[in-house]
């Protein structure tokens, strides 16, 4: 069986990508979120909210000016795609 995961986003009217960074396991979650300029350098990194190797990233979409990111350790977290601050965390077990 292969698994695949979209690494990277396009970010509407930019020139900037999303970049997913795929954990070790190899099951198609993402290990960080890094908002990459047109150069390669970094913007911004969103690591999962309990920042342990067990936890990832395990869905990710753009909903406007945010980054809407589900955890393995069930959050839900509204990301601001320009500074790459939380502006929201909820617990959805």
């Amino acid at each position: 069986m292969m698994l695949c995961m979209l690494t990277t986003m396009p970010i509407p009217d930019s020139d900037d990508i999303l970049d997913l960074a795929p954990t070790e396991d190899g099951l198609g979650y993402a290990a960080s979120i890094t908002r990459r300029r047109s150069d390669g350098s970094d913007r911004w990194t969103a690591i999962p909210p309990e920042g342990a190797r067990q936890d990832a990233w395990t869905t990710v979409r753009l909903e406007g000016t945010r980054v809407i990111a589900n955890s393995w350790s069930c959050y839900a977290v509204q990301i601001d795609l320009e500074t790459g601050g939380e502006i929201a965390r909820t617990f959805t077990k």
